[in-house]
């Protein structure tokens, strides 16, 4: 630890280094607490959406907004400041080697997509918000980390709640083209989907938290988010966050019982698979269902788009964020089945946007780093002592890899869900790697045991 001085050459005393050490902690979490307030709330809160609107902003979604690289640049820098007048040892050393190396791949697919320089700001923008997250938990440790990403979701819902009587722009107006957002709540978000995830990441927090603490205010928390969540029409969102509570709470009754968590995990692997086989077996019935635009927001066929991309290019991908909205020369326009899919900005499905973006290659990383890993955290690094941080931060992975079968949230630039995703993987991972282990070591025998054995 490096140690503190002042004139004269005398070490400073203990308690001013520890002091100094605390300051530095509360700085951190102030830090981060502000970056993630920027990030819920945006630069635009209860932005209206005019059709007109719509298209300018598919047009402009190429990572160019100065303002916001100019705040996460910041953001870095002034952690990176922190970290190196810091008067106390790093709380966590990043080991999580897998996502680095993920990274290095989606920078080089950038190199063959069609327009090389945006997907490489896109790139950009992951790398700095990943660096800002694992920065901050360095310094601060998991359990800061963690705290300031719950002041920050109830801050967000207190906003949303405030919101609704005071400005009609926190309901989704009549003049949506998408006739099925017409009255779904809001709050300061963009769309209803975003606030209803965000609210239902919240109710998981909350409610644990109660669990954990038993403090009255969680549970109100709790109860605000969850009724928010349904004014939200967000279904999948509800659906999840009833389902997350309850499978987060299984899983704390069996911190002590690696056996029986390597169950749960098996089958909510199951859950997922079996997912994707009701899909595939009964696909013509879910094309017909879903195939109007206004109604599931056409995911079905919006996956066609990109399957049938992957079928004419099955080894590279598109490049990294090199898929829809790179301009005229975007690769999804050759394909498109849809005059509504011209505003889509990605695949609705996260496992097939990393698919069709930086190729099976990309795939089988993210599965290593965001499915395999961190069910292999949550199988062994779980205890009693712990679990304040593991099962929230269990029950948000879980949401989010479910998510992702119908949405595209993982490295969705700055997006709310990512942002917490990585905030709960970067907690777990810290977590599972503070947990005491028990020591292994030769033991040598006496010549008694040798002429005795």
């Amino acid at each position: 630890m490096a140690t503190s001085w002042h004139r004269g050459g005398f070490a400073a005393p203990a308690e001013q280094t520890r002091t100094q050490s605390s300051r530095m902690l509360w700085v951190t979490q102030v830090f981060y607490f502000v970056f993630l307030m920027m990030v819920f709330i945006g630069q635009q809160p209860f932005a209206s959406r005019t059709q007109d609107e719509l298209v300018a902003m598919a047009q402009e979604n190429d990572g160019s907004d100065l303002f916001k690289q100019a705040l996460f640049i910041g953001f870095a820098l002034l952690l990176t400041g922190v970290q190196m007048i810091r008067k106390h040892p790093l709380q966590y050393k990043f080991t999580f080697w897998p996502l680095a190396i993920m990274l290095v791949w989606f920078f080089i697919t950038c190199s063959w997509g069609v327009d090389p320089f945006v997907s490489f700001k896109r790139a950009m923008q992951q790398l700095i918000v990943i660096y800002i997250t694992f920065c901050a938990l360095s310094l601060m440790g998991p359990q800061r980390l963690f705290d300031a990403l719950r002041a920050a979701l109830i801050l967000s819902l207190i906003i949303c709640w405030i919101s609704l009587p005071l400005t009609p722009a926190a309901v989704h107006p009549s003049t949506e083209s998408d006739k099925a957002l017409i009255g779904a709540w809001r709050g300061f978000f963009f769309h209803k989907n975003i606030a209803g995830a965000v609210m239902a990441l919240t109710f998981i927090v909350c409610g644990n938290s109660w669990i954990d603490r038993r403090k009255w205010y969680y549970a109100l928390f709790a109860a605000m988010a969850f009724v928010f969540v349904v004014g939200t029409k967000s279904k999948t969102s509800l659906a999840l966050c009833i389902g997350m509570l309850a499978i987060s709470n299984i899983y704390r009754a069996l911190s002590d019982n690696t056996q029986k968590r390597a169950i749960l995990l098996l089958m909510l692997g199951f859950g997922m698979v079996g997912f994707l086989g009701l899909y595939i077996a009964y696909q013509p019935t879910v094309e017909r269902l879903f195939a109007d635009p206004t109604s599931f927001t056409g995911r079905v066929s919006i996956w066609r788009v990109a399957f049938d991309y992957l079928a004419d290019h099955p080894y590279l991908g598109a490049g990294f964020g090199g898929f829809w909205q790179v301009g005229a020369n975007s690769p999804a326009h050759d394909y498109l089945n849809q005059q509504f899919q011209m505003l889509t900005a990605h695949s609705h499905d996260g496992y097939l946007e990393i698919w069709v973006t930086t190729g099976p290659l990309g795939l089988v990383m993210l599965l290593i780093s965001f499915l395999a890993l961190p069910a292999y955290w949550f199988l062994t690094g779980s205890t009693r002592e712990n679990q304040a941080l593991m099962v929230p931060a269990f029950a948000i992975w879980v949401f989010v890899m479910y998510q992702n079968l119908l949405e595209t949230s993982f490295f969705d630039k700055d997006r709310q869900v990512w942002v917490i995703f990585l905030a709960a993987v970067a907690t777990a991972h810290a977590s599972f790697k503070a947990k005491p282990r028990p020591q292994w070591g030769r033991r040598h025998l006496s010549r008694t045991e040798i002429v005795n054995g």
